[in-house]
């Protein structure tokens, strides 16, 4: 009878026990969902005023510098010489070569540096100026392209990412002045870049070209959309990568398209700043990139045929194993200041709760569940870009980009 009363009595200890630890935990968890979610900034700096009103052009002899305006009767390409009060000035090409250029990668590659050089330094031939925000798209090119994730030490650390990867990026250039519809939900992310462009088909036989072209490019980003769609357990893997950076209108690009003489050392000098709503969120210096351009060349072209999902389809990296296309541009990784983090501390412990206390079925993981409550969170936050925000990205000697986020959607399958 001892016995049985003993036990009787340890069972009422441990179930008062467990009722006890679920109604502290119960506790915990509210309290902590009460604690504000946090959305740290990297940076506190102002853009300088006036300074959108142009950029420093690089002398012909280190770059070449293009723009491609409307005539009228069809585009044309500018080997520009300046660009100050909001104006582009160049010489129109076809004017001073009697060619009927649309693009600049076809200017080079039918005239060659020196003759463009020669034209754009050409001090007798007339000067055309037109308006920034009336040029087209930097380069005319199709819509297979390439980005590297995670290519800056800083920003793996904000993703909880240890290394580059790569992804394919499909759709069309939209050029510097296109306002970028907020969309039907989602989270509307940032991520400055530098563009590497190809002026002719690259392959391991042709190896590390003389020539690249360089283009300033914003990789918009639905970031909800993307953690519904990543492998928690590879994150390199580059899983639904391609889905939430190719929606339309995700590939802006700045007016300008550069050339340089010495591509390697040229991209190394620069500096690119994005700015919301005047506020500096982004500073990226390509020359800290961890894999530089040449080796993010020579991964492209040793990917294989491994494929990735893009709206339910599986496509190559490029479409020709081994071959980069003239005209792909290659987005070289973006640094660390986007809106996105990895979920913190509050997030997974509030992911464990909500995952342990449905029994495992409110989500695939208790890594999925963090990200849940990291797009809640965001949600109620307001903290992803909103229509009404204006973000300016430039970069001196390279272009810029002024995206305006409206209301709207962006596709009708978003």
């Amino acid at each position: 009878m001892r016995t049985m009363s003993r036990r009787r009595k340890a069972a009422t200890i441990s179930v008062s026990v467990a009722a006890g630890l679920a109604v502290a935990a119960v506790g915990s968890y509210a309290v902590v969902r009460a604690i504000p979610a946090e959305f740290p900034l990297v940076y506190s700096e102002k853009i300088e005023p006036g300074v959108t009103q142009g950029v420093d052009i690089a002398d012909p002899a280190t770059a070449l510098t293009f723009a491609r305006v409307d005539t009228g009767a069809g585009p044309t390409v500018l080997a520009v010489t300046g660009y100050a009060d909001h104006e582009i000035t160049g010489v129109d090409i076809n004017a001073a070569a009697g060619t009927a250029f649309t693009d600049p990668i076809a200017a080079f590659d039918t005239l060659g540096y020196p003759a463009l050089q020669e034209i754009a330094t050409d001090t007798a031939l007339r000067r055309a100026t037109v308006s920034s925000a009336e040029v087209l798209t930097a380069i005319d090119t199709h819509s297979d392209h390439i980005g590297t994730g995670t290519n800056y030490v800083e920003h793996q650390a904000e993703a909880t990412i240890e290394e580059p990867y790569l992804f394919p990026k499909v759709g069309a250039l939209t050029d510097s002045n296109e306002p970028l519809p907020a969309g039907e939900g989602g989270l509307l992310d940032y991520e400055v870049e530098l563009g590497l462009v190809a002026l002719d088909d690259i392959t391991a036989e042709t190896g590390t070209p003389e020539h690249m072209g360089l283009v300033l490019s914003n990789d918009w980003t639905d970031r909800e959309l993307l953690v519904s769609q990543i492998e928690v357990d590879n994150l390199t893997g580059g899983a639904g990568f391609t889905n939430a950076k190719s929606q339309p209108g995700f590939f802006s690009t700045g007016d300008l398209f550069v050339i340089p003489a010495d591509w390697q050392s040229y991209y190394k000098d620069l500096e690119l700043d994005l700015f919301v709503n005047g506020d500096l969120r982004q500073r990226a210096h390509p020359v800290d990139m961890v894999w530089d351009a040449p080796t993010v060349i020579e991964k492209v072209l040793t990917i294989g045929d491994r494929t990735w999902d893009s709206d339910g389809e599986q496509i190559p990296l490029t479409p020709e194993a081994g071959v980069i296309s003239r005209g792909t541009v290659i987005q070289s990784g973006t640094p660390e200041g986007v809106i996105y983090r990895a979920p913190d501390t509050r997030q997974r412990f509030l992911g464990f709760m909500e995952w342990a206390g449905s029994l495992g079925t409110n989500a695939e993981s208790v890594v999925a569940s963090a990200l849940d409550v990291y797009v809640r969170d965001a949600h109620e936050a307001g903290v992803y870009l909103q229509p009404g925000d204006e973000i300016v990205t430039r970069a001196e000697g390279l272009g810029q980009i002024f995206t305006t986020i409206v209301p709207g959607p962006r596709s009708e399958t978003e």
